[in-house]
């Protein structure tokens, strides 16, 4: 059951927009934030042998949290303002595959908050498998969220959309109801990212002679937000936004549909024509949250030449991508630097269907890390 809880007026900020607010209809501007992020995340050099040309940086919001939850953070500060500024909201519902980091992130907030979080996972197993319980499930379940598996190709307009109806006729109306959409890639979340690019990348383009920004893609959002505050600031970044499920059609569509909303058609052909953003499709791979066997094998030498932890899901096949397209010199090649956002989502690495590949991954290496020595005979 959830805890009767009225949140202090003091836990929301006003929100100003911090360019012209002439930009965006006001209607559209989001009245409060929730500040869950304390500090700028920081930007640290990224050298690895794999990236011999040495003019790549890295923004660590893996860092903006303990849960590493990373930029999922970033969309709920203004989501949950939204959440917490309704009295009669009881109940949270959102969805996402079943190791899914925005869905634990919800979880954590939504306990924290006193709210019942209801959570639609996309898998293949059932809730009588021994492994269901394990990484970000695990953490969703010690925090009181309730689950339920769906089917692991679930459609959102389809299979997911109708569920959270039924959930929420069943939990009283929508008046006691608040669903965030997969990632939190709406026209509330994505003011996240807006800002994270005004106050925090903006800065760092003069400092690093910055002339790309490259990041993973999944539900969009944070390209979308990142785009915008790119656009709204003259433009002085070129986007890379490498998918990780889905294909160029899809995200193209996605982003259409928030700037109808938001009521900024003009933009609609800036999409078409990838002013706004590059979004390259050609390295989803196997597709969501699986990785080849060579792509497992980059992915270790990176994490252990450059000690930061790179996750298999978003991060780690963005830098895959990144790296095929600047071995055939098909992207960034007019010698400015790069900035990759490193989003976060660590703990996809425990998923235990990685197991297998990373045994062989240890398998394959000349000198093996990890070695039998049972015995002094």
């Amino acid at each position: 059951m959830y805890r009767r809880f009225s949140p202090p007026v003091s836990l929301l900020k006003s929100y100003t927009f911090p360019l012209d607010s002439q930009l965006i209809n006001a209607k559209f501007l989001p009245k409060h934030r929730l500040p869950l992020i304390e500090h700028e995340t920081p930007v640290e050099p990224f050298r690895s042998k794999l990236f011999p040309s040495g003019n790549i940086f890295i923004k660590r919001d893996d860092q903006l949290d303990s849960y590493a939850s990373g930029n999922k953070l970033r969309k709920l500060e203004f989501l949950f303002a939204d959440i917490l500024s309704r009295p009669n909201c009881k109940h949270i519902i959102t969805a996402g595959s079943l190791h899914s980091n925005h869905c634990k992130a919800v979880a954590v907030l939504a306990s924290k908050y006193h709210k019942q979080t209801h959570i639609l996972l996309r898998t293949d197993r059932t809730k009588d498998d021994e492994q269901i319980l394990q990484g970000n499930v695990l953490l969703n379940y010690l925090l009181g969220a309730k689950l339920y598996l769906i089917p692991k190709k679930a459609n959102i307009q389809r299979d997911i959309e109708p569920r959270v109806k039924l959930l929420e006729e069943q939990l009283g109306g929508r008046d006691k109801c608040y669903s965030i959409p997969i990632g939190g890639s709406d026209t509330t979340g994505i003011f996240g990212y807006i800002d994270c690019f005004i106050k925090e990348i903006l800065p760092l383009i003069d400092e690093f002679n910055l002339g790309h920004l490259v990041l993973p893609m999944s539900s969009g959002g944070t390209m979308e937000g990142l785009a915008l505050g790119n656009y709204f600031t003259g433009n002085r970044l070129r986007i890379h936004a490498f998918a990780v499920s889905d294909n160029k059609t899809y995200f193209k569509t996605h982003f259409k549909t928030i700037l109808h909303q938001l009521e900024l058609n003009h933009l609609t052909e800036l999409v078409d024509n990838d002013q706004l953003v590059d979004i390259c499709d050609s390295h989803v791979g196997l597709g969501y949250g699986r990785m080849t066997d060579e792509q497992i094998i980059f992915l270790r030498q990176v994490i252990s030449e450059t000690g930061i932890v790179f996750d298999p899901v978003y991060t780690g096949k963005c830098l895959w991508g990144l790296a095929e397209e600047l071995r055939n010199r098909r992207m960034i090649n007019d010698g400015k630097n790069v900035l990759v956002l490193h989003t976060g989502g660590l703990l996809g690495l425990m998923n235990p269907e990685y197991g297998q590949q990373w045994l062989k991954c240890n398998q394959s290496h000349s000198d093996p890390h990890i070695r039998d020595w049972m015995t002094l005979d």
